[in-house]
């Protein structure tokens, strides 16, 4: 396949997924709104999902905030009863922010956002056409994974600097 070809092609990928994101939260702003949330605290809920019980300045670092902003977003968050603060139990002068079950629940729906409309979506297609869409999408999921590998990789070799001669 020839580059002008290839980059055809991605621009066509990349259009069509940002279409789909569109189309599948922007008719449902109201159920975003309904969440009464910010961005930050969403990004956080996001994160404590992904990784498990964190400290404050792995927070701060993973989202790439200030430790001020980072308090103050789980602040709001123990507010809402869907972040605690709990005691390291290796140290307990250490303070670890873990997920609530009412934060497990919120992450849950902010996810959800959007499943009606895919059901929709799914009912227009044949069977085959449903087959070809899994594919192709498990096929970009393949892709993200070794992306999100990649980065990993190179994030530990970054901590650990350059080889000792």
């Amino acid at each position: 396949m020839g580059d002008d070809r290839r980059q055809e092609l991605t621009d066509q990928f990349a259009e069509l997924a940002e279409y789909l994101n569109r189309q599948l939260h922007t008719g449902r702003l109201d159920e975003w709104e309904g969440l009464d949330m910010t961005i930050p605290q969403i990004k956080t809920l996001v994160l404590l999902e992904q990784v498990g019980p964190l400290r404050m300045g792995n927070i701060a670092l993973s989202l790439g905030r200030a430790l001020s902003a980072t308090t103050t977003v789980i602040d709001r968050l123990v507010e809402k009863e869907l972040v605690d603060r709990v005691s390291d139990p290796s140290d307990r002068r250490v303070v670890v922010c873990k997920l609530t079950d009412a934060g497990e629940k919120a992450i849950q729906r902010f996810w959800r956002i959007g499943r009606e409309r895919i059901d929709l979506l799914a009912d227009l297609m044949d069977e085959e056409q449903l087959e070809a869409v899994v594919r192709a999408m498990e096929l970009i999921r393949w892709a993200e994974d070794e992306l999100q590998r990649t980065f990993a990789s190179i994030q530990s070799s970054v901590k650990e600097g350059p080889p000792k001669a």
